[in-house]
């Protein structure tokens, strides 16, 4: 029979102490865990379904906004959540097969636990399998979640690579074919940095894949136009830094609902959301 004190000891090796990079005082009111993503089926009537793991937080916790006990960004959790754009983007992927991913070098910005990027390299569809993906985020310990999620489903290191990233600066990533980003657009403020290093990343005829759901937040700064019509505020802005728009794609009108319940999912959550594709012009 084993002892009170080799119980505790069993018990305590059982634990994993997660390192987020928040300070002892910011309250945790969720773990990571490890949860299926599924693509919606090839048809109507296929009831296989592919899937990949993402390791995240749920982000209806109180973990998906600033801890309001500090003035920095440095206790913002957003990046281990899982968001409605990237599952936008997930319903979507078989429209954006048309636009010649294959083998092309990507470049996600606002990564996260990478469920963007890692969508398209996982998927059974492969003229969306890009040969490369740059993820990004200003966040490092997201970014330490994204590699987790990498390793996860077995992405070979030469398939790519993982950098910190603050939007607006003279940073030098690289050129790659194709921009994406996922639901980053919370703030209005962030419309025009993002503009600014998607612009220095992709050449002419590059690529610019926004997955929006509109829900930013605004301040008395902003212009009218931004509050009156967000989605054309982004168009606009956007071309002023060479990218126009091509295509909107919006949410399928009849959607598979298989893997998106559990996250609490709904085609209701998409409403007003869609897939901006952009293309640099000059």
């Amino acid at each position: 029979m084993m002892s009170d004190r080799d119980v505790r000891k069993a018990d305590s090796e059982d634990v994993k102490e997660e390192c987020w990079g928040l300070p002892p005082t910011f309250n945790l009111f969720a773990a990571h865990e490890t949860r299926s993503v599924f693509y919606p089926p090839p048809t109507a009537c296929d009831d296989c379904c592919h899937s990949f793991e993402i390791e995240c937080i749920e982000p209806n916790s109180p973990l998906d906004i600033n801890n309001k006990t500090t003035s920095s960004n440095e206790c913002d959790a957003t990046g281990h959540c899982v968001w409605t754009g990237a599952f936008l983007l997930i319903q979507c992927l078989r429209q954006l097969s048309r636009l010649d991913i294959r083998n092309k070098r990507v470049i996600e910005y606002g990564a996260g636990t990478g469920i963007g990027g890692l969508s398209f390299l996982l998927s059974n569809d492969d003229s969306i399998v890009p040969s490369f993906v740059c993820f990004t985020d200003y966040d490092e310990h997201a970014l330490k979640v994204c590699k987790r999620n990498c390793e996860l489903n077995n992405i070979h290191e030469s398939r790519y690579s993982i950098r910190t990233l603050t939007w607006g600066r003279d940073e030098t990533v690289g050129k790659f074919d194709i921009a994406l980003a996922t639901d980053v657009l919370y703030d209005v403020d962030l419309i025009e940095p993002l503009c600014v290093s998607v612009s220095k990343a992709i050449p002419i005829d590059g690529l610019f894949i926004l997955s929006h759901i509109p829900r930013a937040c605004y301040n008395e700064n902003n212009p009218p136009e931004a509050v009156e019509n967000l989605e054309q505020y982004i168009i606009d802005q956007a071309y002023k830094f060479g990218m126009a728009v091509t295509e909107i794609i919006r949410p399928p009108s009849q959607m598979d609902d298989t893997g998106l319940v559990d996250w609490g999912i709904t085609r209701s959550s998409f409403y007003g959301g869609g897939i901006l594709v952009f293309r640099r012009v000059h």
